[in-house]
């Protein structure tokens, strides 16, 4: 009995309860840039997708991914995120991966994880439950840190660990 409970316990601990969203219409890094290909860390298949994968049903014979998704709950924590994108003007194929195992909070629970695509950079940003003033605009490239605190964890680390 009490073996059960440590390993819930511990499963609890890896698997908080966080959020994998990116929107490319409020971002506005859509239509502008297509998205080809996404994974946040190699777990759920809800949290990866792309129009590589054979066979896929839901995007048959579309050229790109939709430009937003979101995936709320109890998750394992990425070590990495990885985006490939195109940028529509010149054709160009991008792809970026981030190493979050340096970048993410201690405990990402009630956290969120989001990206926004600028030409040839990506930026990805830590949503903290933490409310913020929304009459203010928002301080990041993100829509989401108009409502909540907002750090940038790539390029630059500016969450204080």
């Amino acid at each position: 009995m009490t073996l059960a409970l440590a390993t819930a316990c511990a499963t609890k601990v890896a698997e908080p309860w966080h959020d994998f969203a990116f929107d490319g219409w409020r971002d506005k890094w859509h239509p502008a840039h297509e998205l080809l290909e996404y994974s946040y860390g190699d777990g759920s298949r809800m949290l990866r997708n792309s129009i590589f994968t054979p066979r896929s049903p839901v995007f048959e014979g579309t050229s790109s991914l939709p430009p937003s998704t979101g995936v709320s709950g109890p998750m394992p924590v990425g070590d990495f995120l990885f985006v490939k994108w195109r940028i529509k003007s010149t054709g160009e194929v991008v792809e970026d991966r981030v190493d979050l195992r340096q970048r993410l909070p201690k405990d990402m629970t009630d956290h969120g994880l989001t990206f926004v695509i600028e030409g040839n950079q990506l930026y990805v940003y830590v949503i903290t439950p933490k409310v913020r003033n929304s009459d203010l605009p928002p301080n990041k490239k993100t829509s989401s840190s108009r409502y909540r605190e907002t750090f940038e964890i790539y390029p630059t680390n500016e969450l204080s660990r």
